[in-house]
């Protein structure tokens, strides 16, 4: 059996002198997950394929400066609120809160700072590294002094598990989610239309043109958003706006299978477990030819992400959506599985 090791170098210095640390995970069979703690963010993952051959199956960047500038979240941790809030304001407990405007229309708020951010970092266990970030009072706009804390677990058999705590002193909106990006034929490989995705969810969030959830929550009959049985991601993405950029409503309680990526040609997939009410899947819309890793391209649709979460949209729809807010006493404690695998 294969066993895990944790080696830790010097990723880069930020111009405010932070140390940017990079944590590799390896098993001895040739896997291998890197951290850094800017972001708290996955900075590569290489598998072998059914063939043996080592390859990386994200997208990201080689060095720090990389990351700096990155405006895609590759691999990051996204909070306090992953995905779009309409207008950039919600209400919460009568008082209404303004956010920056940061989508790519500049009229809604976008997944916050978090990928910016520089967090403490250890290890444990010899098998876990583990990021700390405070978010002040009023960051973003967000009432509350937030401390957040991401475990990154990884087994001998490849499963990473990501493991997301927070607490806060005020009511605040809590939505997190690690934003990587796969490509299982390799991360300068052109695009993941040939990969296969299925998803246990019955029903999905519809939104408008401006990518804003409508507040309805939809059946995927008869829709491109039905991924019950594995589907070739190609087969009805020009059916949804330009890609996917849904969320899809994984019925149930506590960790439960979330699905499974297929990419056939090479044999790697994963399977997916969450204690999360969502999985979104974006499929790249937004890559416009940028370099990344090794001076690779990355183009629309050239990676995907599979993020669990909450409810997208659900501060502005409410109570007919789960609620988000955190309060003092209370914490948040969320966790997803990936399994990586050969078939």
């Amino acid at each position: 059996m294969a066993t895990v090791k944790i080696t830790e170098s010097l990723f880069g210095t930020t111009k405010n002198q932070n140390e940017i640390k990079k944590y590799t995970l390896s098993t001895s069979d040739g896997f291998e997950v890197a951290l850094i703690n800017y972001g708290a963010t996955i900075q590569s993952i290489r598998q072998p394929d059914k063939y043996n051959q080592i390859t990386e199956i994200t997208l990201g960047y080689d060095n720090l400066q990389g990351y700096i500038d990155d405006k895609c979240f590759f691999g990051c941790t996204v909070g306090r609120v992953t995905g779009r809030i309409k207008n950039g304001r919600f209400e919460l407990d009568g008082i209404v809160y303004d956010l920056p405007k940061t989508d790519a229309t500049t009229r809604h708020y976008l997944h916050g700072v978090f990928n910016k951010s520089v967090w403490d970092s250890s290890t444990e266990n010899g098998d876990t590294v583990v990021f700390k970030y405070q978010s002040p009072d009023g960051e973003s706009g967000f009432p509350g002094r937030v401390n957040v804390t991401v475990k990154y677990i990884l087994t001998s058999d490849h499963r990473l598990t990501l493991d997301f705590h927070a607490t806060t002193t005020k009511p605040t909106p809590i939505n997190m989610t690690n934003h990587v990006y796969f490509n299982f034929a390799g991360d300068a490989s052109g695009s993941i239309l040939d990969h296969q995705l299925m998803v246990p969810a019955k029903n999905f969030i519809p939104l408008d043109k401006e990518l804003i959830p409508t507040g309805e929550i939809a059946s995927v009959e008869n829709t491109p958003y039905d991924f019950r049985t594995l589907t070739r991601i190609g087969d009805r993405i020009n059916e949804s706006f330009d890609g996917y950029d849904i969320t899809l409503i994984v019925d149930g309680d506590g960790k439960r299978p979330f699905g499974k990526l297929l990419h056939e040609q090479s044999g790697r997939a994963i399977t997916i477990e969450s204690t999360q009410k969502c999985l979104h899947l974006y499929t790249g819309n937004f890559l416009d030819g940028g370099k990344g890793r090794n001076g690779a391209t990355y183009n629309k649709h050239d990676g995907l992400c599979l993020e669990t979460q909450n409810y997208s949209g659900s501060v502005n729809n409410q109570p007919s959506f789960p609620s988000i807010i955190l309060r003092p006493d209370k914490e948040y404690h969320e966790q997803t599985t990936f399994h990586f695998h050969l078939e």
